[in-house]
This record gives structure tokens, C-alpha cells and sequence, in this order.
């Protein structure tokens, strides 16, 4: 009998967990506390018996005030990602926590004076969803249709199935979170229409352009901003409290990490009572110490309007991906029949004026943003278990994959937006006499410049026939599967021998690391 599949929203800032119903009907699994998301936080505590056990969800939460160099949040945004990375380092620079450069130089995280992989972390979650889920249904739950953002790269993708295996569960199928969206919202039973689905979440923000017609569900463009998301919404806000209460109360709140977590959830609750309220109030009593010791109360009333300045110039960052999402399918805005908001960012007012403006049109409003994903993972279940008829599901490739062979030029193999899965390959030859290895470079990107795409590995072909120069042809197949996931294979031409292919130089996790941290995990749960 096949183990219970379930699908999950992985989100940076919150998960959601959803099922199918034996009538075919999609249903959002509530967590411990009766609430259909949980939050995505981990921390690590010792127990009663001086036992190091993780605390996930609500409960990190909590303690991220009083511990926050102990409680890890947003680690979505590090998942698959080099610490030299100018991104990663202006993201450690803002974290309580320490972000530190990992053996094979991923970002990592100290806590304790223990590295963890960001995988790790992802994988104390999806466990915590996976006895969510197994509770609800009273069975083991194996299996988990996964969303991730539609702009994660070759590196996020297999980060996130690595971070699935280490928590028990398989990956049948990752799905790319607008896509999720549009499956949710139910634009697969409707009429032939075009889409645009814009989902601004906790850390990425995606825009897919999708196609309905005749039960065919295609996407045909995707782009997105992989560090755009509620994250920097918050930041924004504190960066404005945390100047007022230096100069207000000459107190810096830079240097105390707890007070930054405590303005964190107030820069949060404040954007949620805005979305529907034109004033809100700030109210943290005793939130640090001034001058002399003294405690510092901060309270202030803050208006939509006021929110709206301190974070125009993330506003401003949208209308980028939506324009090149729908230029690269070779339509214009108007030629987009209904566009729909999907994450918790959306909410907010200033967004939704945002992407109107963009589409010259209303958006339509989905009545529960942060769940919508979860329910299209969900559907896709079904839609692979047989359960729906007549609804065909294809999606694209986020970025351009290409080679690049030493002493030659980057050549681009399979386009941005081609439709997965897909297989392309290249030819390329030997340069010297008797040469029996020959290295080449794989890279996503689209710049003639390699330097200027993410290197996703060095490939060694080994044991070719020597040979003069030029006579021995390599075959290189680059394969995208359904997960958006890169695999590379190479065959001699002209001979039935396959070289061996070593991939040197690269990141991520070994399958013994996933073997070592599966072991971690349980022993932290």
C-alpha cells in the first residue's frame, strides 16, 4: 500500500500542511494549537534532564524573545546558499543568530557552539508537520508534495528534497508555489483564461504567468526576486523604530538582541492591523535601557500612510518581475485576462495598489492568502493519484542552464521558461593529444560571462581513449526533471562506453551528511 502523501507549503516565515478528504476535497490540517499555519522557527533548549531538544513552531517562537541567538527564523532564505554570497552576507549582517561558512563554504548556522545545515533546520519543521499531518490522519504519513518558490535554483530545489529525506519523508513531486496558488484557487476548472499569479510571501516574491485552456494547465513564464518578501518589510519598519528610540531616548537598540526581537513581532503585528485598520499602536514597555539605566516604554500610533513611506522602496521593487515575467512570454500587461495574490505580503493595501497598476486591473482577493498554497499542493495529490480527469499540468524551468568548457565560451543549453521535464545536450571534444580527461563547468545564467551565473558544479570525464586532439566527442546531456532539478550524464560518441563522471568542487549535502543529520534530527525531536 503507498504511504500517505501530504502536501506542504515550506514557507519562510510560516508553514501550512493540507490533505485530500475522501471525497476528493482539499482540507488544511490545524497544528496543536487549533491554527492552520505554524510558524517556521526552530530553537534549541535543554529539557528538564539536560537533554538538547528542538522546539518548533509557536513554542520557538515564544522563546525567540527571551533567546534569539538560540531561536533560528527565515532559514529558507539560506537554504541551498553560499556564505560568500553578498546576499547571505547582508542577510547575517540583520540575524540574531550567527550565520557561519560551512566546510564546502554553504551558509550555516551556530547554535550552541554546534553547526547545523540550514537543511537541518527545514528538516526539524517538516517533521514537526509530518506527526501534524500523521495525528490528523491516524497513519504514517512517507510522502509530501512540496512547494518551493518558482525562482529557486538547482541548489535550493535539491537543498529542500535533502531537507525532506533528513525529516523521513519523500518528495513525490516539489511544485512551484504560484503554481500551487493557481491550482488552489481552482483556475483548472474554470474557463480558458491567461493568469498571473503573484505571490508575495515571508521571503521571495514569484510571478508566473499560466495558461488555462481545454484542462491543459500550462505555465508559460515565470520570474521572481529570490530576497524580496515580509522579511523585508519587517526590517524596514524596525530600521525606522530602532532610529526613533536612539534619538528619542539616545538608547541603541542595534546592540540588544532581544529588544530587536520584541520589535520584530510588534513590526509584524503592525503590518497585519493596517492591512484592514488606517491607525495602529505601538505599546513595549520596558523595551531596553537609556541613559542612566533608566527604562526605556516606547509607545507610539503609526498610520497606514506612515507605513507606506518607511517601506515604498520595497513596493517599488515589484513591478520588475511582473513586467519581465510577462515580456518573456511576448504579451503586454492587458493581455493578462485575471491576476491573483497569493501570501500573507498581500494583504497590505500599498501591494495590492502596486500590482492593479501593473495589470490595469483589480486583482483577485483570496480569502486566505497564507493557506492557498498548501490546498494547491494538495490538489496536485490528487491530480497524480487519478482523481481528477482530464487535467494536464506542465510547468517551466526558472532559469537558463548552460556550459562552459576551459578554453572555450559559455554556451546557454536549455532557455529560461522551457517547459520541464526537458533534455537538451551539447557536444564537446578533446584539445590535446592523448588526452583521457576532459573538465567542463555547468552554470545557471544567461550572461555570455560565466563569472556572472550561479556555478552549480566542475564535471570530470574520466578514462576517455587517447587519442589525437578532436578525435574524442563527449555527449553531454543535461536533464531538468519535473522538480526543476538538474542531472548530468555523458557518453562517448562513436564508442558504447560511458567515461566516468566525477563533479568536483561543489556544495550542498553529501548523502552521507543527509544519513548523519536524519540521525541528528530524530535525536532532537
Amino acid at each position: 500500500m503507498r504511504p500517505r502523501t501530504i502536501g506542504i507549503d515550506l514557507g519562510t516565515t510560516n508553514c501550512c500542511v493540507a490533505t485530500i478528504d475522501d471525497d476528493g476535497a482539499p482540507r488544511i490540517i490545524t497544528n496543536q494549537q487549533g491554527e492552520t499555519t505554524t510558524p517556521s522557527m526552530v530553537s534549541v533548549a535543554e529539557n528538564d534532564a539536560g537533554e538538547v531538544r528542538a522546539l518548533v513552531g509557536n513554542p520557538a517562537k515564544r522563546r525567540a524573545v527571551t533567546n534569539p541567538a538560540e531561536t533560528v527564523f527565515a532559514v529558507k532564505r539560506l537554504m541551498g546558499r553560499r556564505f560568500d554570497d553578498p546576499e547571505v552576507q547582508a542577510l547575517a549582517r540583520t540575524l540574531p543568530y550567527p550565520v557561519v561558512s560551512a566546510p564546502n563554504g554553504d551558509a550555516w548556522i551556530s547554535l550552541r557552539g554546534e553547526l547545523m545545515a540550514p537543511q537541518q533546520v527545514s528538516a526539524l519543521v517538516l517533521a514537526e508537520l509530518r506527526r501534524v499531518a500523521e495525528a490528523h490522519l491516524g497513519g504514517e504519513v512517507g510522502e509530501a508534495i512540496i512547494t518551493v518558490p518558482a525562482y529557486f535554483d538547482n541548489a535550493q530545489r535539491q537543498a529542500t528534497v535533502d531537507a525532506a529525506r533528513i525529516a523521513g519523508l519523500e518528495v513525490r513531486r516539489l511544485l512551484n508555489e504560484p503554481t500551487a496558488a493557481a491550482m488552489g484557487y481552482g483556475a483548472h476548472r474554470g474557463d480558458n483564461r491567461r493568469f498571473a499569479v503573484c505571490d508575495l510571501g515571508g521571503g521571495t516574491f514569484d510571478v508566473s504567468i499560466v495558461n488555462v485552456e481545454d484542462g491543459v494547465f500550462e505555465v508559460i513564464s515565470t520570474h521572481g526576486d529570490a530576497f524580496l518578501g515580509g522579511d523585508d518589510f519587517d526590517r524596514a519598519i524596525i530600521e525606522q523604530l530602532v532610529g526613533e528610540v536612539r534619538q528619542e531616548h539616545g538608547a541603541d537598540l542595534a546592540e540588544d538582541a532581544q529588544a530587536l526581537q520584541r520589535l520584530k513581532l510588534e513590526a509584524q503585528q503592525l503590518k497585519h492591523a493596517l492591512s484592514s485598520a488606517r491607525e495602529a499602536a505601538i505599546h513595549l514597555p520596558f523595551l531596553t535601557q537609556g541613559a542612566g539605566g533608566k527604562p526605556v516604554n516606547y509607545q507610539r500610533s503609526v498610520t497606514r500612510d506612515q507605513l507606506e513611506l518607511w517601506t515604498q522602496p520595497i513596493i517599488d521593487r515589484l513591478p520588475q518581475p511582473c513586467r519581465e515575467a510577462v515580456a518573456r512570454c511576448g504579451l503586454e500587461p492587458s493581455q493578462i485576462d485575471a491576476v491573483i495574490l497569493v501570501g500573507g505580503m498581500t494583504r497590505m493595501p500599498a501591494v495590492q495598489r502596486q500590482i492593479a497598476g501593473i495589470f490595469g486591473r483589480q486583482p483577485l482577493k483570496v480569502v486566505n492568502p497564507d493557506e492557498i498554497v498548501s490546498v494547491g499542493a494538495a490538489t496536485q495529490v490528487a491530480l497524480l493519484d487519478g482523481r481528477f480527469e482530464g487535467v494536464v499540468l506542465l510547468d517551466v524551468t526558472s532559469r537558463a542552464l548552460g556550459l562552459h568548457v576551459d578554453g572555450g565560451r559559455y554556451q546557454q543549453i536549455i532557455p529560461r521558461n522551457a517547459t520541464i521535464p526537458t533534455r537538451e545536450h551539447k557536444i564537446i571534444a578533446t584539445t590535446k593529444d592523448d588526452q583521457t580527461e576532459l573538465a567542463f563547468d555547468v552554470y545557471e545564467g544567461e550572461s555570455p560571462d560565466p563569472r556572472e551565473n550561479r556555478h552549480l558544479g566542475r564535471y570530470v570525464c574520466a578514462g576517455l581513449p587517447a587519442a589525437p586532439a578532436g578525435d574524442v566527442l563527449v555527449l553531454v546531456d543535461l536533464t531538468v526533471d519535473v522538480d526543476g532539478i538538474l542531472h548530468v550524464a555523458v557518453s562517448e560518441l562513436g564508442s558504447d562506453d560511458r567515461p566516468e563522471l566525477h563533479m568536483v568542487a561543489t556544495a550542498g549535502l553529501t548523502r552521507a551528511d543527509v544519513k548523519l543529520l536524519t540521525r541528528t534530527v530524530a535525536n532532537l525531536s
